[in-house]
């Protein structure tokens, strides 16, 4: 019995990495610029730049004469260009919804946040209030309720983002609920 040299294959990658079939640009913000290959809830990151291009939404739509609409149509664009850059960028992945693609969080969170007041000053409150809907969204999105969850199946780019923004709109009413009740 000799020494045989066995070569072992090469260690996969625990991410997914897109193929060649994706433009670079659609991962690149289908990943939320990067944040998808953090490791750790990647999902999470996600959420978070959702949380902040909502405050960039909102300081532009304080600048105009109708905030209310001007931040509205903002986040409804943002999520139908996110459907738009998600299909593009599944292209290149084999998974049905790949974790490292966080912008389905980043829309979903934007429409979670959109009861917020513009004109509340950043008091404690407000703060309070930001972070409610960050964890309504986040906890919604994990938990999956019905009918949250059957819209996970649906196939392609709609199952990946109508769930994320369905969730996103049932935090919102949460999160208008505790504004009114408080």
């Amino acid at each position: 019995m000799g020494n045989r040299s066995v070569q072992s294959p090469a260690p996969r990658s625990p991410l997914p990495a897109p193929s060649s079939k994706a433009p670079r640009w659609a991962v690149w913000l289908a990943t939320g610029l990067g944040a998808g290959y953090l490791p750790v809830m990647p999902g999470t990151y996600g959420s978070a730049l959702g949380v902040l291009l909502y405050f960039a939404v909102a300081a532009l739509a304080r600048t105009t004469g109708h905030p209310a609409w001007v931040l509205g149509a903002g986040t409804a664009a943002i999520a139908a260009l996110s459907f738009w850059v998600v299909a593009m960028a599944l292209r290149g992945f084999r998974e049905h919804d790949p974790q490292v693609i966080v912008l389905d969080e980043v829309a979903g969170q934007m429409v979670a946040l959109f009861p917020l007041p513009l004109d509340a000053p950043a008091t404690i409150s407000y703060w309070f209030s930001v972070a409610a809907g960050f964890l309504f969204f986040r906890a919604l999105d994990a938990i999956k309720p019905f009918p949250i969850w059957k819209l996970e199946r649906l196939p392609g780019f709609w199952g990946v983002m109508a769930d994320d923004v369905a969730a996103g709109l049932v935090a919102a009413a949460l999160l208008a609920g505790l504004l009114i009740a408080v």
